[in-house]
């Protein structure tokens, strides 16, 4: 997290300094990402970095903690209680996810390429926590879907949260696979990731629903 030295910084520096560091983990993975680049664009001494922040992963995690953050005032403003079916709530939590896009899309940048981000080899054990993660929170919505008899309960939480998991995984991989986004031409536009295919994501998310619905639904 960062250091004291880092949160002293006017407000303005901080920003300059975090976009730019957001930029540059949103087009390359860990180990590609380059400190020395980015320091340069920022017209900075590189060991200015090293007085903000403990090491590079400091710096990655911190960034991907304030992201989080930013799009956790998004997402938490729904609650699965105000929705009569799971898959209405998951398919809002798309369209609050969009929102969350269009208004900051350097964070929802980073967030897009962190699967991508973290698959380095100095980042393997990171990447296994992090999705371990949402995995948990994938299953601990399962078990409540099937505690109010809404899921199947033949099939074991952990398999269902993993396949949720996986089909969040697998709707933006398709975006990005059908050429409907283009995450390394957009960020270059400064544009969101989803920008112009907003109704496109959200026809592809209903048509994943309407494909694994019977599947995970109790009959």
């Amino acid at each position: 997290m960062p250091k004291q030295t880092f949160l002293n910084l006017e407000e303005g520096k901080r920003k300059q300094f975090v976009d730019a560091f957001l930029r540059e983990f949103s087009i390359k993975t860990f180990d590609e990402a380059s400190i020395t680049e980015v320091v340069k664009l920022l017209g900075i001494a590189k060991g200015s970095v090293y007085q903000y922040f403990e090491s590079k992963l400091d710096l990655f995690l911190f960034l991907l903690q304030e992201c989080v953050a930013v799009k956790m005032k998004y997402v938490a403003t729904i609650e699965r209680k105000d929705y009569a079916d799971f898959w209405m709530y998951f398919r809002d939590l798309y369209v609050y996810g969009v929102q969350f896009d269009e208004e900051n899309p350097l964070q929802s940048h980073f967030l897009h390429n962190l699967v991508n981000n973290l698959n380095s080899p100095s980042t393997k054990e990171l990447y296994k926590e992090l999705e371990g993660q949402s995995v948990l929170a994938f299953e601990a919505m399962a078990k409540k879907e099937m505690e109010l008899g809404l899921f199947r309960d033949d099939i074991p939480t952990q398999t269902i949260g993993f396949l949720l998991y996986k089909i969040g995984v697998s709707i933006q991989e398709e975006m990005e696979y059908s050429g409907a986004i283009n995450p390394k031409e957009s960020i270059q536009n400064n544009s969101p990731v989803y920008q112009g295919k907003q109704e496109t994501l959200l026809k592809l998310v209903d048509q994943y629903i309407q494909l694994v619905k019977p599947a995970f639904d109790k009959q």
